[in-house]
Parts: structure tokens; sequence; C-alpha cells
């Protein structure tokens, strides 16, 4: 993992970082299943989108004409290692 950099997360963008490791989810689905409050799931969703570990990968837009983004773990860029602390490595953009 030469080019590889380490990163140091709180336990709320482990939480939603395992949550979408399965299968894209929403925000407010995020919200709902792991018990972290909207706000918060949403800045720490924007922090991860930045750094790019997760990315949206379907935007629809419900019957009430709400748009709902789905996001999904951002797979090629990202390493998860257990060792004595979770440690996430990922490689930056250039």
């Amino acid at each position: 993992m030469a080019s590889w950099e380490p990163l140091r997360l709180d336990e709320g963008c482990w939480t939603i970082l395992r949550g979408l490791s399965n299968a894209p989810m929403t925000p407010q689905m995020l919200s709902r299943v792991h018990g972290i409050p909207i706000a918060d799931c949403w800045n720490r969703v924007r922090f991860l989108e930045g750094l790019g570990l997760i990315t949206v990968v379907l935007t629809f837009i419900s019957n009430e004409g709400r748009v709902l983004y789905f996001y999904q773990t951002a797979g090629d860029n990202l390493a998860i290692v257990l060792e004595d602390r979770p440690t996430v490595y990922f490689q930056p953009a250039v």
C-alpha cells in the first residue's frame, strides 16, 4: 500500500461505511437503520463523499417529488484494515 494514505474515522463514519458496504442506501435510510440523527448522518455522508470513500450510485425522484440519493462505498479507492484499531486506507485523488 505504498501510495495509500491512512485515515482514522469516528464511530459514526464507520457505521455509515459498514452500512453502505452491503447495499446502496440513502442518508435517511442509514439514519433510521443505524439510529444516527439525520443531520449527523448527512454531515458524515458529505465528509465521506468528499474523501471519495463513498459515491452516489443512483438518483431517484419519489412520488412526492423529493430527490433521493443512494450512496455506496467506492471499493476501488478503499481498503479497510483491522489491526490494533480499524483504519481506512484510501488512494488520494491525483
